[in-house]
């Protein structure tokens, strides 16, 4: 056992968790290098390095894992400084990316301008060949036609090159041809095939899903590539980790083939945090023969929030397991693969407060980042941020942030509320700095309905779980008004998508595509498919260094009504050998899916499978926790020790500001018991307890707010 590291860089900080192998964790914030992010890592290891008092190169190579996330990927298609990529199709099928299969974000807006494709038209070349839904070869490839094609390429500067063919998913040979050309062609040239990215036979989505990947590739690459040479340099024990969309992490080699996975990697590892501190991972149960570790908080249906600088992320987890989605867009543009849902919205620390045409106060989409960043950081910032108003307000401490690493300029942030938002408004400074925050929590509280009552979801009978360096500011609240009960805030929120990276599992997706009804499958045939499936899944991660005992197979199946347009997307039992009765199993659990998520089920009408998958999970070790203070005997006289004094805060419930006693959250022991108002600062975090909330300390520093 070793050090196990989470990196997770966002767009205002890099977060940094370190674990040792006693089970201490150290965290660690660095402003993050945008146009170099490699710096920023290379910064934060060194100073977390420095505080363990070991040099770099001796905290890499006694790792037992590196896992990272980031948000380059993402950045690259919302700011479109990828590309320009080419696109090798079926000739006749160029402009399948164009028809979009008919969609449009808003169906009945006659005047929403059409989304701007990654790949300009001219650039959609046609290559002479086709091959039947079967597999088999109705037209030869002509090869002459792609070489039209490199050529056009050549010309228009292309940095990578889509290939995506009809039925590639039943007969690659076409496309792995193709391929080889634009290489010949090309040399150094990045290519990507669409039967490598998306086995699925949806045209739109797998060509889109392969050109997005196409577009990422150059820049990932280069980066990933500099990032692995410095790991090199610096003697990295284990291979390096990437977070995948899907909530587990691939090595480089996975990712450089299908880019498209690295797609919002960070938000993805949140719930693997909350589900760890929560208690409830099916992996956790898996290990221990189906027990419960801990108190088993929420009873694995929990919501997670991350309020970072920049942005607050929400995911829904139901029984144990993050709600996973193959609709998900960006730029309105699907990726395709299933990807752990989250939705994002620009609701930061670093968000900016503003003053519409019509005098309404408004706060965000617009962020500071972390270049100015927020007026308190006297770095050249002018806008008022949420960062500024909670400064305002007295919850963050100017001396206290970062621990004490930076000295935040009240002064400036309450001009800056002063004069951009109060005398607009005619409000006194600190209200209008509660105007900010009140605004700010109806755009989070809306984020969390998305997930949850958009869809049915009574979020009353969810755990909340907060994330991010902002988030336990602001947590309280949002769980109040939306009538939930309980907060749980880990030790690790304020880096809580890189604690996510630290305990989330290796995972690899395997897909074939077989369609077939319920009333005539041929069971042989799927015995068949999963053994391919499941022997490859297998030997990919013995391939990777992992011990047989650590792989866990999971089998599902996309399935639908017949005629349905949507499928879902079913967990079913493994066997040897299926028979009639698995089969009824597997219907009858795709009526009870069904009715969970449309209320209703059509049992009488066969049921259409079209998608076996195999998800391949090698699970990490687990990360003992132990308490280093002994529980407290008295709640009240325990958090009456880590007391270390009082400032003045705003509350609503007070309409002023009044004086607010602090706490330090590094002192107090588990058992502690702290009765609002309060606030509870740490190192890299601040929490704001309300009147009338109640705050406990559970084992392992886990902080649990029960909401008036």
């Amino acid at each position: 056992m070793g050090y196990r590291i989470g990196i997770d860089i966002g767009g205002t900080f890099t977060d940094f968790v370190v674990i040792g192998d006693d089970g201490k964790v150290t965290l660690w914030k660095q402003d993050s290098t945008p146009n170099q992010p490699e710096v920023a890592i290379e910064k934060g290891l060194g100073a977390i390095a420095e505080q363990l008092g070991v040099p770099l190169r001796g905290l890499l190579r006694a790792s037992e894992a590196f896992v990272h996330g980031s948000t380059i990927a993402t950045n690259t298609l919302i700011v479109r400084d990828g590309g320009p990529v080419g696109l090798v199709c079926t000739e006749g099928f160029r402009d399948v990316v164009y028809f979009r299969d008919g969609y449009k974000p808003q169906r009945f807006n006659v005047h929403l301008p059409r989304p701007i494709d990654f790949v300009d038209r001219y650039l959609r070349v046609g290559a002479s060949e086709r091959i039947d839904y079967t597999g088999r070869v109705v037209k030869p490839l002509d090869e002459d036609s792609v070489r039209v094609a490199t050529a056009r390429f050549r010309a228009a500067g292309v940095k990578a090159v889509a290939v995506a063919l009809l039925w590639s998913v039943v007969n690659g040979a076409h496309e792995d041809r193709v391929a080889e050309i634009v290489r010949e062609e090309m040399p150094g040239i990045d290519v990507i095939c669409s039967k490598d990215v998306l086995g699925e036979t949806r045209e739109w989505q797998r060509t889109s899903a392969t050109v997005l990947s196409a577009y990422v590739r150059p820049k990932i690459g280069d980066y990933l590539t500099r990032l692995e040479a410095f790991l090199a340099d610096n003697q990295l024990a284990p291979r390096a980790q990437y977070i995948q969309i899907n909530g587990g992490c691939a090595t480089i080699e996975e990712i450089m083939k299908r880019p498209v996975n690295i797609l919002h990697s960070g938000p993805a590892a949140a719930p693997a945090a909350a589900l760890y501190h929560a208690g409830t991972t099916l992996a956790r149960q898996t290990r221990n023969g189906g027990g419960h570790e801990r108190d088993a908080l929420g009873g694995g249906n929990l919501i997670t929030v991350d309020m970072g600088g920049t942005s607050f992320d929400v995911s829904l987890i139901r029984d144990g397991r993050p709600v996973m989605s193959r609709e998900i867009q960006v730029e309105f543009q699907p990726i395709g693969v299933a990807g752990v849902e989250v939705e994002s919205i620009g609701a930061g620390g670093g968000s900016i407060a503003w003053i519409d045409s019509g005098g309404a106060l408004r706060v965000g989409p617009q962020s500071a980042g972390a270049t100015p960043g927020p007026v308190c950081y006297d770095g050249g910032g002018t806008e008022p941020t949420v960062t500024d108003a909670n400064v305002v307000l007295g919850y963050l401490a100017p001396d206290a942030f970062l621990g004490g690493r930076r000295q935040l300029r009240e002064d400036l942030s309450r001009e800056a509320v002063a004069t951009r938002i109060a005398e607009k408004l005619g409000l006194d400074v600190e209200h209008a700095a509660a105007g900010i925050i009140e605004v700010v929590n109806t755009h989070m509280v809306g984020g969390i309905r998305t997930v949850s009552v958009e869809r049915g979801i009574d979020p009353r009978g969810y755990l909340l779980v907060a994330g991010g360096g902002a988030g336990g500011l602001h947590a309280a609240r949002l769980a109040r008004r939306l009538g939930m009960r309980h907060v749980l805030i880990p030790p690790e929120a304020s880096t809580f998508c890189a604690f996510g990276m630290t305990v989330t599992d290796v995972r690899h997706d395997h897909i074939a595509p077989l369609h077939a009804l319920s009333s005539n499958v041929d069971l042989s045939r799927i015995d068949q498919l999963f053994a391919g499936l499941e022997g490859e899944a297998r030997q990919r991660l013995l391939d990777d260094g992992f011990r047989p005992e650590q792989i866990v197979l999971e089998r599902m199946v996309d399935a639908r009504y017949r005629k349905q347009v949507h499928e879902l997307t079913i967990p079913i039992p493994s066997a040897k050998r299926y028979g009639a009765a698995d089969l009824d199993a597997i219907v009858a659990s795709f009526h009870r899916t069904h009715a969970s998520h449309f209320t209703y089920a059509l049992e009488d009408v066969p049921v259409e499978f079209l998608h076996w998958r195999v998800t391949a999970i090698a699970l990490t070790p687990e990360i003992v926790r132990t308490s280093t203070i002994e529980s407290a005997v008295d709640p009240m006289l325990a958090a009456a020790a880590a007391r270390v004094g009082t400032r003045q805060a705003y509350f609503p419930e007070f309409e002023e500001m009044v004086e607010t006693p602090v706490y330090s959250a590094p002192a107090l022991v588990s058992g502690a018991m702290i009765e609002g108002h309060a606030i509870i600062q740490s190192p890299t975090t601040t929490i704001v307890i309300n009147p009338g909330d109640r705050l406990s300390v559970l084992e392992g520093d886990r902080l649990l707010v029960e909401v008036a």
